[in-house]
Order: C-alpha cells, then structure tokens, then sequence
C-alpha cells in the first residue's frame, strides 16, 4: 500500500499549486481554465485522487476536456480527456432515455406492471411499475454488504435479479423514496422485450451511436477498452490501493457503463438539440416525484434535481462506482454542463463539480 502523501502526485500538482500566484497576478481576470485547473489540482491533492478528468459544455459546445493525474499509478499513465472510466450511476439516466425513446414511440407506458416486460420478475403484494423503478419508489432494496462488489458473472438480466427478486417489498410502491440500483436494472429488461433488441445493442444503435458517445460501453472485464483507466480505493483514508475485483454484469442499467467526460458532455447536447428525446418528454423526467405526503424526493425519471444551488437549478445524477466516482451536472436551458471522473472511490467531488461550474457560468 502507498500513503496519499506519496508522490501521488504530486509533482505536476504542486507546481500548478506552485505557479498560481504568478498566474493570479498574469491578468486582471484570468481564464476560467487556469482558476479550474488551480481548483481541480487542490482538490486532487487534498482527495488523494489518483486521477481526474473534466469537460465543460457551454452554449451545447465542449469547451474544455482535460486529464489530471494518474489513470495507472504503477506505471505512471496520466490521464486524457479520452481516458475511459466506469461512469457508475450516471448509468440510470442513460437507461432512463432508452425506456422513455420506447414510451414516446407508444411501445412502453410508464404505468406497465414490470412483469409484462420481466416476466422472471414475480408478482409482489403490490404492483410495481416503470414509473415506481425510474423514481427509486419501487420498495425494492438496494445493495446488501459484499454485493456492491460482485465477482460473479451474470449472462442475463433473468440471471441477475436471483440477487433480489424474491425479497418483499420494503414499502407500499409510490409512498417512499428509496434509492435502488437492483431496481434499476429490471428497466434492461423493458428495453429488449420492447425491442427484441439486446440492452447493449439497442444502446449503441439508438442512444449512444446517435449522441456520437464513440467511447461508451457495458463494462465487460475481459474485453480490450484503450486507454482504460485503473480502479483505487483509500485504505484508512490514507493508503492507496487497488480497487478489489468487481464484475458489473449484476447492474449494467443502474451502474454498468464506462465512458468518457466527452462522450457525457455529448450525451447532454444530444437532449439538449432533442436528438435523443423531445424536449416535452425531458421535462417529464426532469419533474421531482413527490410522495403522497407531499415531500419533495428531488430525483425525476432517471435523473436528480438540485434546487438552486450557485443560484441555478441544476439536472444531472452521481456515481459511485468500486474505484471510481462520477458526476454530470447540468443547466438545460442554458445548455450548459459540467462532468468530473475520478479513478478512486469515494472522491468527494460533488462540490468541486458545482465550484468549475461557477467559473465558466
């Protein structure tokens, strides 16, 4: 193991940390890019983040992608903006597009029991719907300890929910907000009984290939991804490590996807130029669920809400992934973004998204 004080680092960040003053100083307004990349390396530093990487959309164009860092410690690889992470939970949203693609074609309707699309899946007390699945109203649970690390390879989704499917309902669906990963999943299932279509391909021929996503994929562990980067956790919040062996087969709709940041901030344009969904069907997911004791859930079709922070609504979602951490924020009607990778669990940064994102808006 190897302390986070090591040289993680931090040679390329502590002369940015170094030549700050001078370039504070250059301008009376310095460019966003050099206050970021200043931000981005402090953070990294403080984090012991391994590595990172960024883009920023602005007006729907992609402004800025960078590396920072390390995607192979051992071997000293830095990271590219074309360096290939596991997105995590940024997964959902992606998902959430392909099943409201079949509902504004009239094939899948939000209110659809799951069982006329995952058979495998069995009646429970209540019905539970598409609607229930993509707001995390469903009852059904999340991870339990030794899960969230799964080495075991699923060939199916049936396969893939023995994990669960048997288990009660934690709640009456639509009276409470709890956050499923294992719910998530069954929409893969909604998409290739609706299609005839497997999940990955209908993703590569009617999400992906039309975003211009090149670099996106369902992690499978064998195959050849360049510039892949590795996986690290912090042991004791100090000692850097490899990340253990996790196969994402088990939840490749609610967490198994790798991509790029650009390949993210092309995502974003595409719904925001309606390429992938019609604007009306977008503000439907963007629309918080509230329970029927009137609270506020902040989490839409596939996708969080964050009400006025920086003094913006923002659209976007997290990800924590075995080794890695993600997020994608967005300003729709601004055409706006911001996406952060991260190659270590548990990197805290959410509010670094938000903090770049103020220097370009």
């Amino acid at each position: 193991m190897m302390s986070k004080r090591w040289s993680l680092g931090l040679a390329g960040g502590l002369l940015w940390l170094a030549l700050a003053p001078a370039l504070l100083l250059a301008g009376t307004r310095p460019d966003a890019r050099v206050k970021a990349r200043l931000l981005i390396e402090k953070v990294r530093m403080e984090h012991g983040i391994p590595g990172l990487a960024v883009a920023v959309v602005k007006n729907d164009s992609i402004i800025w992608q960078e590396g920072f860092g390390y995607a192979d410690v051992e071997n000293g690889s830095p990271v590219r903006p074309e360096s290939v992470f596991r997105i995590a939970s940024i997964s959902k949203p992606i998902a959430a597009v392909a099943v409201m693609q079949l509902v504004e074609q009239g094939k899948v309707k939000l209110d659809d029991p799951i069982q006329k699309y995952v058979p495998s899946f069995p009646q429970k007390r209540w019905k539970v719907t598409l609607r229930h699945l993509m707001t995390h109203t469903a009852g059904i649970r999340h991870y339990r300890p030794g899960e969230f690390e799964m080495k075991r390879s699923f060939d199916n989704l049936a396969e893939a929910i023995r994990i669960f499917k048997d288990d009660t309902l934690l709640f009456q669906p639509g009276t409470q907000f709890r956050y499923s990963t294992y719910g998530y999943n069954l929409l893969a299932g909604v998409v290739e009984t609706a299609t005839g279509m497997s999940f990955e391909a209908y993703l590569q021929k009617y999400v992906w290939g039309p975003a211009g996503m090149n670099h996106t994929y369902l992690e499978h562990p064998r195959e050849i991804v360049p510039l892949r980067v590795r996986q690290y956790v912090l042991v004791n919040g100090d000692s850097l490590t490899n990340a253990p062996y996790a196969d994402l087969s088990i939840k490749w709709a609610g967490g198994g996807m790798i991509s790029t940041v650009g390949d993210l901030a092309r995502f974003h344009i595409a719904l925001d130029r309606e390429i992938l969904l019609k604007k009306r069907t977008q503000n439907i997911m963007y629309a918080p669920t509230i329970l029927p004791d009137g609270k506020n859930t902040r989490y839409g079709l596939g996708w969080r809400i964050w009400e006025k922070v920086k003094g913006h609504r923002w659209i976007g979602h997290t990800g924590g992934a075995t080794g890695g951490t993600t997020i994608l924020i967005r300003i729709p009607e601004k055409g706006f973004a911001v996406v952060i990778f991260a190659n270590l669990q548990r990197a805290g940064i959410r509010q670094l998204a938000f903090d770049v994102a103020e220097l370009f808006l």
